[in-house]
């Protein structure tokens, strides 16, 4: 008799997969960390180049929170409440300035399943086309989780970088349904990262992008490697106070720097 394959469970409402799988947390294993003379390195790319596709090859840019474990699909508190959200992956290294603390071990490293979106002039286009769509779609409101993977550009190519960032602004502007958030390795004060911080206070109520390896409150979020070492709040689905970001909310909506456990 042949043996039957163990399935795995539904994540339920939230997420298509659960947390633990056969007794296992799911990505348990920490982050691979690449040596800094391997080529994704060097190169400043993926690992995973074959998962790299065209805005106009891709079946969609922004996909349902559904899908990703740790964000979830609908927002359940808070200013945001019933709002689902969305999550946009851009290709990790190409799309950030080299400055990244999290550069040789990017939590992309381990994503080889991921579908990731070259930053070009063309995804610039179509990504409005969707937000548009999408602001159709949902007149009460909608969350994007932008970058799963990626940043706002590299710094190697700032009128692209800058470009993307003013598209952002442009949809914000002119979607009120629209709601955004995400993170950076970019600096507040350089080209790039200023015009990101803006976002934030010309939008405050809508957007919040918090950057990466600052303890600047509202705008900050933090890596320590253990919960000793924490002094403002770790990442309440990290230490399982709540289930995902869309039973959450406190990255958009917290004046205190968040902080993040180091995956393994």
């Amino acid at each position: 008799m042949a043996s039957r394959a163990k399935s795995i469970p539904s994540g339920g409402y939230q997420h298509r997969n659960p947390k633990v799988v056969h007794g296992r947390e799911r990505n348990a294993r920490g982050a691979l960390t690449l040596h800094p003379s391997h080529p994704a390195v060097v190169e400043g790319r993926t690992l995973f180049a074959k998962s790299v596709v065209y805005a106009e090859e891709s079946p969609r840019l922004l996909v349902s929170g559904f899908n990703q474990r740790k964000v979830g699909k609908t927002v359940t508190k808070g200013a945001w409440k019933g709002m689902p959200i969305y999550t946009l992956t851009l290709e990790e290294r190409a799309t950030c300035p080299t400055s990244c603390k999290q550069w040789l071990s990017c939590y992309g490293n381990n994503m080889h399943w991921s579908r990731r979106h070259r930053l070009d002039e063309d995804l610039i286009v179509h990504l409005w086309i969707e937000l548009a769509e999408k602001a159709r779609d949902h007149p009460d409101g909608f969350v994007v989780r932008a970058h799963i993977l990626g940043d706002f550009g590299s710094p190697d190519n700032p009128e692209l970088a800058l470009a993307y960032v003013a598209m952002w602004r442009e949809a914000l502007a002119e979607l009120p349904q629209l709601r955004m958030f995400s993170y950076t390795a970019h600096d507040p004060d350089g080209e790039i990262g200023s015009k990101i911080l803006a976002l934030n206070y010309e939008f405050a109520e809508r957007c919040r992008v918090r950057f990466s390896g600052l303890d600047i409150g509202a705008h900050g979020a933090v890596v320590v490697e253990s919960l000793a070492e924490s002094r403002h709040v770790v990442c309440p689905a990290q230490t399982d106070a709540t289930d995902c970001c869309a039973t959450c909310a406190l990255c958009w909506s917290m004046d205190r720097t968040i902080e993040f456990l180091r995956h393994g």
